[in-house]
Order: structure tokens, then C-alpha cells, then sequence
């Protein structure tokens, strides 16, 4: 039995060193592929809290999720005395993974009321509710379960035109395993049944047991190696291939009809006056969840403030450039949704921050990219720290004039 069991425990020793070696080489190499996201039977995704590591796919940050499930540093629950507390509520511009915590806009819009002493010198304080792929559907749901629990003296809502109309429709959404609002009778009506989807509870099941896993880094070198090269969806591909000068993206510079055949993105259909069912659809669920945000925030007694953040190619700094995009779309100007959200803030009594049409202005005067990383498309994706930074001076602006 010696003799057996000797050769099986040397190379089962042998496999364990190794193992434990292979880990500590990528930890001091600086290695990590997390995965932020958990399944969450509520809003169907959350952080996972206390998970930290390098982003490296878009931009460069070492990102930690703090014991609360928030791509921020820690907040008591309680709100401490003589402090304005904001709640952020937004989606992967509010999560930020791209780059560090303190260049992001709500840690910049902090840092200016503070200096502005808004709010009569009282401490400011922004906790981020941000995850990626958040529609407005998810945010309403995050005011209700978690963000009023930290007693809020101002919600501002994130809102990014490129993608949030889309997400707020089943229609429109490819991914299903989210809740839904729909309109029936006229009223906004919760649809959870991704709850009880196979699909998810299948995601559910895989994530409970790879739980102990996430932090291990051989784990998430297998991971990235599964994931092979990382494609990051533009939700503007007539801006990328007129940015690229792809076929398709052609548009002739004095006068004529666009060329090439490339139709339409889906989220660019965005800038124009919706014209088919599906679209017109998507913005009243989307008019009304905003709306019921607002609504939520009354009864916090919470000042409601909606931010309307840039879409790429709305800020991309060449005048020319944004007139040939315009051109290929077929619209005058990028700023349908900041009109249609003024309006309805104007109707409904709350306040709307336009961000785009002042960052253009500036990327112009500066020739600044807003979004994009010089490890992706430079001009596209997430807004970089310039964006940020823009982005958290204007909405101070607005309340340091208050």
C-alpha cells in the first residue's frame, strides 16, 4: 500500500506546488481578469461585492467593489449629520471600470461642490449605483431596493441615450435575462419573468459554484483564455466606420447622396424621431420609467436631477467629421434626446442637465476626445478621463449656481 500510495502523494504534492507557484506568478505579474458581475434574481445583475483586480480591455484602472456591492470607496448606511448626499444611478459610464475611481465624474462632481461650498459648506457625499448594462428599468429598481436606504438628498440619474432606450424595450434588448416595464392601460406594469427563465437559473447555478474561484487567478487566466479577443460593441458602427474610413462609412464631402450600404445601428436610431412601433414603444417606456424615477425621488424628498451624458460621435472634435455622420444618418443635428428629455422635465417638474452640446464645444475648442482609450478606438466607447472630467464640471455647474 506504501509502495501505491507514495508515487499518487508525490504527484499530487507536485501538482499542488505548482499550482501554488503558477498563482503567485500571476499575482506578482500583476495578472487579474475579474469578473465584477453576479446574477441577482432582482434587477438580474449586480457587482459582486468585495471583487477587485485590473481592467485592462478598455482604458487601464485597478477597480475594487466595496462590501456593498458598489464600484466605490465605503459609505455608511447612515447618513452622517451636516452632509448632501447624492445617489448616482446610471449604467457602465457610472460604473467607470475604465478608469480609476477618482477620475471618475461623480468622484469630479464631488470634489467641485465641495470647493464651490454648495449647499451652504455642508460635506458632499455621491454614492455610484452604476452597473454596467443598467437600463432605466434596472435604475428605478436600484432607487427603490437599495439606494433609499442611504437616505439621498439628491438622485441624479445617468442617463446615456446610446444605449438606455434600447434597454428599456424588450423588443429592442438582446438581453433578456434583465426586468422589463410594459405598458398596459397606459400604466408602467414589472415584468420579472427572467426570474423563472432555465437560462438564468442555469447562470445562477454555474456562478454559486465557481463562487469560491473568482479570486483565484489561475481560475481567471482559464477565464481570459475562453474569452479569446475581447470585441468591444460601439453603439455607433456608422460613427466607427466613418471614424475608420471602413466601406460603408463613406460620405461624399460636398453635397450628394451618403454612399455605401451599411444601415442603420441599432442605437443610432436614437438621434431621430422614432418612426416604427418597436422604437415609439421604447421611448414612452422609457418617458414614463424617467419619469416614475422622479416620481420615487418626491417621495424620498430628494431633489431629481437627469443628466443626459454624450454619445460619441455627438462629441467627437472635427465639425466636419459630425456633418458627414449627420449626412449618413440622415438627421441636422445629435441631439434628439437631450430635446425630448428637456421637454419632458419641463412637463413633469425636474430638472435636465444636456451635457453633449457644451462637451462638444469644448472637444472642439480643445480638440479633446471625450471617449475612447488609446488601447481601443480613440473617439469611441466609454467616455476616458477628459470625458469625466468634463462631464463632472457641468453638472457641478449646475448645482454650484443653485
Amino acid at each position: 500500500m506504501k509502495r501505491i500510495l507514495a508515487p499518487v502523494v508525490l504527484v499530487l504534492a507536485s501538482v499542488f506546488v505548482s499550482l501554488l507557484l503558477g498563482e503567485a506568478a500571476l499575482r506578482l505579474l500583476g495578472f487579474s481578469f475579474p469578473s465584477f458581475t453576479e446574477p441577482d434574481e432582482i434587477v438580474g445583475a449586480r457587482l459582486r461585492p468585495g471583487m477587485e483586480g485590473w481592467q485592462k480591455e478598455e482604458g487601464v484602472a485597478y477597480v475594487k467593489i466595496n462590501s456593498q456591492g458598489l464600484r466605490d470607496r465605503e459609505h455608511t448606511l447612515a447618513k452622517p449629520p451636516g452632509t448632501v448626499r447624492i445617489a448616482v444611478l446610471g449604467d457602465s459610464f457610472s460604473e467607470a471600470l475604465s478608469v480609476p475611481v477618482e477620475a471618475t465624474f461623480w468622484s469630479v462632481l464631488e470634489r467641485e461642490l465641495t470647493a464651490c461650498k454648495a449647499f451652504g459648506g455642508k460635506r458632499i457625499e455621491t454614492i455610484n449605483f452604476g452597473v454596467s448594462g443598467y437600463g432605466t428599468a434596472q435604475e428605478l429598481i436600484t432607487l427603490q431596493q437599495r439606494a433609499a436606504a442611504y437616505s439621498p438628498d439628491i438622485v441624479l440619474l445617468a442617463f446615456f441615450p446610446g444605449n438606455d432606450v434600447r434597454n428599456n424595450s424588450r423588443a429592442l434588448e438582446p438581453e433578456k435575462m434583465r426586468p422589463f416595464y410594459v405598458l398596459k392601460d397606459g400604466q408602467l406594469e414589472l415584468d420579472r419573468s427572467f426570474a423563472r427563465d432555465p437560462e438564468f437559473l442555469k447562470i445562477e447555478k454555474v456562478d454559486a459554484e465557481r463562487a469560491a474561484l473568482q479570486g483565484v487567478r489561475l481560475y481567471q487566466l482559464m477565464r481570459r483564455a475562453r474569452a479569446g479577443r475581447i470585441q468591444l460593441h460601439h453603439n455607433a458602427p456608422i460613427a466607427v466606420a466613418l471614424a475608420k474610413g471602413e466601406p460603408g462609412g463613406a460620405v461624399p464631402l460636398a453635397g450628394g447622396e451618403p454612399s455605401g450600404g451599411l444601415e442603420a445601428g441599432l442605437d443610432e436610431n436614437v438621434f431621430r424621431e422614432p418612426a416604427d412601433a418597436q422604437w415609439k414603444d421604447a421611448w414612452q417606456v422609457t418617458d414614463r420609467l424617467v419619469s416614475a424615477i422622479n416620481d420615487e425621488s418626491r417621495r424620498l424628498g430628494a431633489r431629481y436631477v437627469v443628466a443626459v451624458l454624450s454619445s460619441a460621435g455627438a462629441v467627437f472634435p472635427d465639425p466636419l467629421w459630425r456633418t458627414r455622420y449627420m449626412a449618413k444618418l440622415g438627421i441636422s443635428d445629435l441631439f434628439y434626446p437631450e430635446r425630448r428629455l428637456q421637454a419632458l422635465g419641463t412637463r413633469e417638474g425636474f430638472e435636465v442637465i444636456a451635457l453633449a452640446p457644451a462637451m462638444q464645444r469644448e472637444a472642439d475648442a480643445t480638440h479633446t476626445y471625450m471617449h475612447g482609450f488609446d488601447n481601443t478606438v480613440l473617439g469611441f466607447g466609454h467616455w476616458n478621463a477628459a470625458g469625466h472630467a468634463a462631464a463632472g464640471r457641468l453638472i457641478a455647474q449646475r448645482f454650484c449656481g443653485s
